[in-house]
């Protein structure tokens, strides 16, 4: 068994893209398993979901992450510069921590990572169904925070106004030595 105490974050390359790709498919069913079908994440007639375009994550400005556990592969996480609240650095486009590293405390150690290689006002939005989501940012958020964040369900306009709860904080700058 790996040790799950050595969680990284580790730049994803463009070559990747493919494997970030597979791994968004996993993403979409558990998210489908949390709140029921939804055109967006359907599989087709081979039982596969088609691989959503994620190649936006290795835009200028963007951060792509590999989630591995002692170098083993973990999950993922693209952060990005979408602003759904005003005034946002950073958000957290994509999350996912795969299945067998759940409740292991991989998932908040790899966000506690982001959190601090990027100091400035963040948004985390979920999908208002998805209550799994929302209680592990929740939780997250507020061990990161001492409860210092706000959350609020916010309009997508770019999704036709479908509501996402949207929870929005300051990461500081790391302490000097």
């Amino acid at each position: 068994m790996v040790d799950a105490g050595e969680v990284a974050l580790v730049g994803a390359t463009r070559a990747q893209i493919p494997l970030v790709e597979d791994l968004a498919r996993f993403y979409l069913y558990d998210i489908a398993r949390q709140i029921g079908p939804d055109d967006e994440w359907v599989a087709n007639h081979g039982w596969r979901r088609e691989p959503k375009d994620l190649s936006y994550a290795w835009n200028e400005g963007n951060h792509p992450f590999l989630i591995e556990v002692g170098g083993t592969l973990a999950g993922f996480c693209l952060i990005d510069r979408y602003s759904l609240v005003p005034g946002t650095d950073w958000n957290m486009s994509q999350f996912y921590v795969m299945g067998p590293w759940n409740g292991r405390g991989v998932g908040r150690r790899a966000a506690v990572a982001a959190f601090g290689r990027f100091p400035g006002r963040w948004q985390v939005m979920q999908v208002a169904e998805n209550s799994g989501a929302i209680a592990f940012w929740r939780n997250t958020i507020d061990f990161w925070t001492g409860g210092a964040f706000e959350e609020r369900l916010i309009p997508e306009p770019e999704r036709a106004n479908v509501l996402r709860n949207v929870m929005s904080f300051t990461s500081p700058p790391p302490l000097a030595n």
